[in-house]
């Protein structure tokens, strides 16, 4: 079985998907036709198939410890780790705040993947964040933890925005949401793993303080993936070791899109279409809304639910519950709008739930209810910021163009973080009620700005069909992106 080749010559299909296409429903005696398309399917799948297995699982672990190594600062804290250095609320605000500082001007680094080769890239990018987090746990004084968390952001700005960009490039549009989400996915799953993993640290006997155990350990795993990255982690689809040379022809050719600018350079004309595209902005702004929360819950969860009556141990435990259900919300979420093509009415309706959550945490005392609620916040935000990025890089055509976007919507996003770090103070508890006031009317401006968009998109979409007609050879036709991006006359947003 082949595909078409780059110049359209097609090539007979292998006998050894005879029983694979007989089991499609597909007869010797169907036309020539009819068996190649059939046969184009069954190669599709086995692509996807072993993305599936030899590489999101790869990014998924290198997620979930990227996560892990920088979210346990809240973890550390309920720990002792703000008593034990004799840190202020307000010197404890400037540790969280110079992460997100450094990240936040950093972001622009998802450029990088594009340029080097990802198995080198990303290699130095584990040893240097895996190291800086087992660090983090021999610091004396504020200036040490700040030094360690200003590194880290280093390592991990260069990490974090570049993943979802560089499975963009393998997945096709209506494949990307879920697996996007389930990569999302692995921050509650991360913080879940964190609590679990810092409760039972915190109960270890030994002369070092809990704190500095939960950095010590939790930092290691990522040293020890650095050589499975050299040798496992694809550069890119046509270069991929796990596929045969002729799935690598069809995984480049099955994508929707065609970018034939050099995939060691960007694209100019691309870098200056994302800059100036309104689209870009709009997500940013939606991801400024959601990261709040996702920084917010990362750093203070445990301290919100330490402060409704639980001693620092079980409060640790206790977050990892709705870690887990934000998980498997998001990858619910995202499968059903995959599957119905639907972006912006399921990032509405995930960001309401989030907006009922955090209201009941601003105005609601009872522990039950508090408890519920961050179900609900938790549950509501994270599929709605996966399903965010997800609709921004289906809707920008381009390699460069991609890179860009991710790039604006990091950075934007990323400032939230600055806000979410300085209104948990210790002087506002037990109820947080500025912190969780603000993380409302963030969740809830992301309706209408998500519904406005969805309508926006839809009207360009019948605009170029009332321009141009129909597309002209369906969903699966590959259109070149090269010089004219996403305003291609065939090219579609998805809503």
């Amino acid at each position: 079985m082949s595909s078409s080749d780059a110049h359209g010559k097609k090539s007979p299909i292998h006998i050894e998907d005879a029983e694979e296409l007989k089991a499609m429903g597909v007869g010797t005696d169907d036309n020539l036709e009819n068996q190649r398309s059939a046969a184009m399917r069954i190669l599709d799948k086995r692509i996807v198939r072993k993305y599936d297995i030899w590489v999101l699982p790869l990014v998924w672990v290198l997620f979930i410890l990227s996560y892990l190594d920088r979210g346990n600062i809240g973890n550390a804290k309920t720990a002792g780790a703000q008593t034990d250095l004799g840190l202020s609320s307000s010197q404890w605000s400037w540790v969280l705040l110079s992460f997100y500082i450094t990240y936040t001007c950093l972001e622009w680094l998802v450029l990088c993947w594009k340029v080097f080769p990802a198995h080198i890239y990303v290699t130095g990018l584990c040893l240097g964040w895996g190291l800086v987090a087992i660090l983090t746990g021999v610091v004396h004084n504020l200036g040490g933890l700040v030094a360690c968390r200003v590194v880290l952001a280093v390592f991990e700005a260069g990490f974090g925005a570049g993943v979802p960009y560089y499975l963009s490039l393998a997945y096709k549009r209506r494949e990307l949401g879920f697996r996007l989400s389930i990569l999302l996915g692995s921050s509650p799953v991360a913080n879940c793993i964190s609590g679990a993993m810092a409760y039972g640290i915190t109960q270890i006997k030994s002369p070092l303080e809990p704190w500095r155990l939960i950095f010590l350990i939790e930092g290691a795993p990522t040293i020890a993936m650095a050589p499975v990255v050299w040798f496992l982690l694809m550069d890119s689809p046509s270069t991929a070791q796990f596929l045969t040379e002729e799935e690598r022809t069809y995984a480049v050719e099955r994508m929707e899109t065609r970018d034939t600018t050099r995939k060691s350079a960007l694209s100019k004309e691309q870098l200056t279409a994302g800059l100036t595209d309104y689209k870009n902005y709009c997500h940013a702004c939606l991801h400024f809304c959601c990261n709040y929360s996702f920084a917010g819950l990362s750093n203070f969860l445990p301290t919100i639910v330490h402060n409704m009556g639980y001693n620092s141990i079980d409060a640790q435990g206790l977050t990892a519950p709705p870690y887990l259900g934000a998980f498997i919300t998001s990858i619910l979420v995202a499968w059903l709008s995959d599957q119905y093509g639907s972006r912006g009415y399921l990032l509405a309706v995930s960001a309401t739930v989030a907006t009922i959550g955090y209201a009941l945490l601003a105005t609601q005392t009872g522990t039950g209810v508090r408890y519920f609620a961050i179900w609900m916040a938790s549950c509501g935000i994270f599929p709605a910021l996966a399903i965010n990025m997800t609709w921004m890089l289906n809707n920008n055509a381009g390699d460069t163009k991609k890179g860009v976007g991710m790039s604006l919507l990091s950075i934007i996003g990323q400032c939230s973080s600055f806000v979410a770090s300085v209104v948990f103070p210790n002087a506002d508890a037990p109820y947080f009620i500025r912190g969780c006031a603000i993380g409302c009317g963030l969740s809830g401006l992301i309706v209408p700005v998500g519904l406005v968009l969805h309508f926006a998109y839809t009207a360009e979409n019948k605009r170029k069909d009332r321009q141009y007609g129909e597309q002209r050879a369906g969903n699966e036709a590959q259109v070149d992106v090269s010089s004219s991006g996403d305003k291609h006359r065939d090219f579609r947003l998805m809503t």
